[in-house]
């Protein structure tokens, strides 16, 4: 082969590989499909408007999930929910587009997790269906398509990482939000030991000494946003004020008003809190105990010091 014609053909490949490149930005044939997409999804999701959606069922292999707007606050199945999850099912609603054709063929819905047996069924309002399947092959996108059609689709969005979640996942798991500001003394009763924190001019005392910082830091640190990594079961028996907790904390204005209030009993790797601001039991890791409800001063496990780790 002659200089001239080597140079020609590989001219001729990077020509090829340009374009190619090139139909992949554009969208041609994102994760290897067919350009253009359904139509009818792309219609679908289009309808959808989230500043008008008062209502979402999300029917998934083995949970279903009912979100339900009352004025500005959403509920999950009765109970409340997370205000960061919601909205971020809302947001990919609204940026959620169908880029490409994946298959036509129904025998290939099982791959792309759009079968009877693996989908989540997305209803909006009882007005828009949608069948979510499997993530895509590219970064933020997955499979879809209309319940009575055959042909399934790659969208590009967040949408089905949005929707695919447990209850768990949807459920608001902040224990309470206390308004740090006004709390003026904090008394923490901790395995029948018992430490009051006040509020000085300048900082904050336990007695006549001066309170580590860190350790009032950790505390108002956790009251001002106290979050659970789950819940207990309904039948579990509620930690109380009646001496059955293990710990206990109560924060106070300079009136003498209450400002929050929780109680903790141990359990195996976690604490079960309650709080008279919420009816449910919740469960948090021990390193949040122990920053809410630290061991008196000078004890060898006062917890005064450690971080959000």
């Amino acid at each position: 082969m002659s200089e001239k014609t080597l140079r020609m053909s590989l001219y001729f490949l990077a020509s090829v590989a340009l374009l190619y490149g090139l139909s992949v930005v554009l969208g041609g044939r994102v994760g290897g499909g067919a350009p253009g997409g359904d139509p009818g999804l792309a219609a679908a999701l289009e309808e959808i408007d989230p500043v008008l959606v008062s209502q979402v069922e999300i029917t998934g292999p083995r949970d279903t999930i009912r979100l339900l707007r009352e004025g500005t606050q959403w509920s999950v199945n009765g109970f409340e929910a997370d205000s960061g999850a919601v909205s971020r099912l809302l947001r990919a609603l609204e940026e959620a587009e169908v880029a490409s054709v994946a298959a036509t063929n129904p025998a290939n819905h099982g791959r792309l997790g759009l079968d009877a047996d693996s989908a989540w069924t997305l209803a909006v309002d009882d007005d828009v269906r949608v069948l979510l399947g499997k993530a895509g092959t590219r970064f933020r996108t997955a499979y879809a398509r209309l319940p009575d059609e055959d042909v399934a689709s790659l969208i590009q969005g967040d949408l089905r990482s949005a929707a695919a979640r447990s209850l768990l996942d949807w459920r608001d798991k902040i224990v309470l939000r206390a308004d740090t500001a006004a709390i003026a003394s904090i008394r923490v009763t901790r395995d029948g030991d018992e430490t009051l924190f006040e509020r000085s001019e300048s900082t904050w005392m336990v007695g006549d000494d001066e309170a580590d910082a860190t350790t009032v830091r950790n505390i108002l640190q956790e009251l001002s946003g106290l979050r659970a990594t789950g819940f207990a079961p309904e039948d579990a028996e509620r930690p109380s004020d009646d001496g059955e907790a293990d710990r206990s904390v109560q924060a106070t204005n300079a009136d003498g008003e209450e400002v929050a209030s929780l109680f903790l009993t141990e359990q195996e790797g976690n604490f079960r809190v309650a709080t008279p601001a919420s009816p449910y039991v919740f469960e948090v890791p021990t390193y949040r105990a122990d920053r809410v409800a630290p061991a008196p001063p000078g004890d060898d496990g006062d917890g005064s010091g450690g971080g959000d780790g």
